[in-house]
């Protein structure tokens, strides 16, 4: 499989996917996701391959999907509600292609995991973060919400209220402290960590991987997971569609100035809480 925005290659029956736009810290461009639906299904159909280890390229797993449109395109808040509901649910059901996969997902979150990407980490079966990742969803502090809402699934109640409510990130750490990830390895041995538990899946009869994932999915299934995510959807594209003075201000800073000095600006609004 030859790709222009990622990376894969399969070795021992493991499948090594990487989201590879770093000089844009492998945000989610129209042209990735494209890429990354067709990835998915064609691993769900080689039986070759019994485990995927999914991460990016650089220094970041992903910062999510891109802020600003395609050229030529409007502003989020300047599209219709169908419009966004109809390519929000496509980014939802190429990430959902991760819990619905017969295979388990290893995350190697070599850094950043933000917005989309924090939730598309947590889709996969196993997280594996390196000492320096960071993981969170600061979209919520401009004016987007949350598309694939999981994290309540992952930390409970009251640490997901917090999270998403504030958009505050938090450290790899702080992540397997709230149950968000799994474990912690130093930098230099995420992806050796990673491979050590790829081989015990591979070791484990398939068929008994594949029912215990689906029977995991099928408890958290059966606890609402997916009609949540399908009934946030609607919620999430009000939120995104709804002119603000906070988003409106971003998105100013960002065309006169560039995504640096948007971004700068949002941080500075937060900088002396944070730092309490």
């Amino acid at each position: 499989m030859t790709y222009q925005n990622l990376l894969f290659e399969k070795k021992d029956a493991i499948g090594y996917l990487t989201l590879n736009r770093p000089q844009k810290l492998n945000s989610f461009s129209k042209e990735l996701m494209a890429e990354l639906g067709e990835a998915l299904d064609a691993i769900e159909a080689d039986d070759d391959i019994r485990v995927v280890i999914l991460t990016g390229a650089g220094r970041a797993f992903s910062a999510g999907f891109n802020i600003a449109p395609p050229e030529g395109e409007p502003e989020l808040y300047d599209r219709s509600a169908d419009s966004w509901r109809s390519d929000l649910k496509y980014n939802i059901e190429i990430f959902l292609k991760v819990w619905h996969s017969s295979k388990p997902y290893i995350a190697a979150i070599n850094g950043y995991a933000l917005a989309g990407a924090c939730e598309l980490a947590q889709l996969c079966d196993i997280k594996i973060a390196s000492e320096q990742a960071v993981l969170g969803e600061p979209e919520i502090r401009f004016g987007t919400g949350p598309p694939v809402l999981i994290t309540p699934f992952s930390v409970g109640f009251a640490k997901a209220k917090e999270l998403l409510l504030t958009g505050e990130m938090i450290s790899a750490q702080e992540a397997e402290r709230l149950g968000m990830i799994n474990r912690v390895v130093p930098h230099d041995q995420l992806m050796r960590e990673c491979e050590k538990t790829a081989r015990k899946l591979v070791k484990i009869a398939q068929v008994g991987v594949k029912f215990n994932k689906a029977a995991i999915n099928r408890a958290y299934e059966n606890m609402g997971f997916l009609n949540s995510i399908y009934q946030n959807l609607d919620l999430v594209v009000m939120f995104d569609t709804t002119r603000t003075q906070e988003q409106e201000t971003f998105n100013q800073i960002r065309k006169e100035k560039g995504l640096r000095a948007a971004l700068d600006w949002r941080d500075a609004l937060f900088r002396e809480d944070d730092k309490e």
